[in-house]
């Protein structure tokens, strides 16, 4: 029998959950979102290895090799220790915003983070995939209940704070922690563990770039997680309330009683895995905002190319956005129709949107020098691309409608939908392999294509050390 602190109720009932998570089923569905999860991340991964701060994460890595044992880099096969691999290979996991995410009632986190610490624990244990598959199965549970009762934006803390539970969750799990385990490994995962939101502002920084430390910012929660199961595997107690306490997880967040109460009778009421399912993706590297405003403008351009016409004659774009895209994606951005960095192209709505008319599509090196000046593109933006905020946000607050002009003002509108991967439209495998293989690009098609098998075939890996060896070239 586990003793039962009467000092943290929260933190037993979280605990309790996660010992009782064991004899849930894994169904198919679970199974599918999770080889999903698994070969999206590889690829937005394997996309961005020459991201800058990519390449700060392998000059650490360099500082603090070991022979043998840990766990590797993906892509490029450094071998660190466990805490290393799960906060080095979250730069290019986040680097263009492109992994998935969870919105929820009150929350969200981009959930796949906690991926890098599973595969780095299971490599270290020479674990197989239905560990993996488990532990991100309890690890996804645990934060989309949490994101829809718990706000950090609304204490000033960024999305790792939830991400990080989700993460011990996981990596307990594999670590077969017991109840007491688990009340020490969440505790000092909570008290070491509070990301500023200052990691997503929207400030540029001496490069134009968004700040590096966002790309950091979730490994860097994970990090927290795995040392945090080890210590309480190794005896290592916690604080007493770390989240009841005065200055405990949910003083600090500004939960309110009744938000900690909900949350934990939703936790209290889970008998089987199905939050995997609920996550997000992204079809284009683009944050969540703008998916929407690229697939009507890929329909509106579809559509004019069946009339005859070319980008070239376009006469007059208007961009008819949700507010909440039009504020995060042009009324808060300067300069928002001639952005001068990468990242200040990315955040630009007219920029997405012109870009996607131009070029048929958009990738990572859409947003990058050669392209941002290319005189097609900058006929549209030097005049013709209008943004106006839609007179009725949608329920998501996250679509856009493209509507493109002939000079006789014919129009072609590409539609007011959500894209293929967003809360509510499913996205398959097949149009995930689809972006796998444009992140790894042409030259790496052999290796993209034993990748996608082994990630089709992830029950049946007996060693994970086998899958993360097809990432690297």
């Amino acid at each position: 029998m586990h003793a039962v602190s009467p000092n943290d109720a929260f933190l037993d009932r979280l605990a309790a959950f996660c010992i009782r998570s064991r004899r849930f089923e894994i169904d198919a569905a679970c199974r599918e979102a999770v080889r999903k999860i698994v070969l999206d991340s590889f690829g937005v991964v394997l996309g961005a290895l020459d991201h800058r701060a990519a390449r700060c994460a392998r000059k650490f890595a360099a500082c603090f090799p070991v022979p043998a044992g840990g766990a590797r880099l993906w892509g490029t096969g450094e071998r660190v220790g466990i805490e290393h691999a799960a906060l080095l290979n979250s730069p290019p996991l986040r680097a263009y915003d492109f992994n998935d995410f969870y919105l929820g009632r009150l929350g969200g986190a981009h959930p796949s983070d906690i991926l890098t610490g599973v595969i780095a624990v299971a490599e270290s244990a020479g674990a197989g995939g239905r560990e993996v598959t488990r532990a991100l199965c309890l690890g996804y549970e645990t934060i989309v209940a949490m994101s829809d009762y718990i706000d950090p934006d609304r204490a000033g803390w960024d999305y790792p704070c939830l991400t990080a539970l989700g993460a011990t969750a996981a990596v307990g799990d594999m670590l077969e922690l017991d109840h007491a385990q688990f009340r020490q490994a969440f505790s000092i995962t909570v008290n070491a563990n509070y990301p500023s939101l200052e990691a997503e502002s929207s400030e540029f920084d001496a490069h134009g770039e968004l700040t590096m430390w966002k790309r950091f910012n979730g490994g860097d929660g994970v990090r927290h997680s795995i040392y945090a199961c080890h210590l309480a595997k190794c005896g290592v107690e916690g604080v007493v309330r770390p989240f009841e306490g005065k200055f405990g997880y949910l003083a600090k967040l500004q939960v309110t009683p009744d938000e900690a109460e909900q949350a934990m009778r939703r936790i209290e009421g889970i008998e089987r895995f199905e939050g995997i399912t609920r996550g997000s993706f992204k079809r284009w590297p683009v944050g969540s905002r703008a998916q929407s405003a690229i697939q009507s403008a890929l329909r509106a351009r579809a559509a004019w190319q069946e009339a005859g016409r070319s980008s070239g004659t376009i006469a007059k774009v208007t961009v008819h956005a949700d507010p909440g895209v039009y504020r995060h994606l042009y009324e808060i951005r300067v300069d928002p129709f001639a952005p001068r960095t990468r990242e200040a192209a990315d955040h630009s709505l007219p920029y997405i949107v012109a870009a996607a008319l131009v070029q048929g599509g958009i990738g990572p090196a859409s947003f990058e020098a050669p392209l941002r000046e290319s005189p097609e593109l900058r006929r549209l933006l030097d005049g013709r691309v209008r943004v106006v905020q839609a007179e009725q946000a949608s329920p998501s607050n996250l679509l856009s409608e493209v509507v493109i002009e002939d000079e006789a003002g014919n129009r072609w509108s590409g539609g007011r939908e959500a894209a293929p991967g967003s809360a509510g439209v499913p996205i398959s495998f097949d149009t995930l392999v689809e972006k796998f293989k444009e992140n790894l690009g042409a030259g790496r098609a052999a290796q993209a294509e034993a990748l996608i098998s082994a990630v089709a075939n992830l029950d049946a890996c007996v060693d994970v050390r086998k899958l993360v060896n097809e990432t690297v070239a």
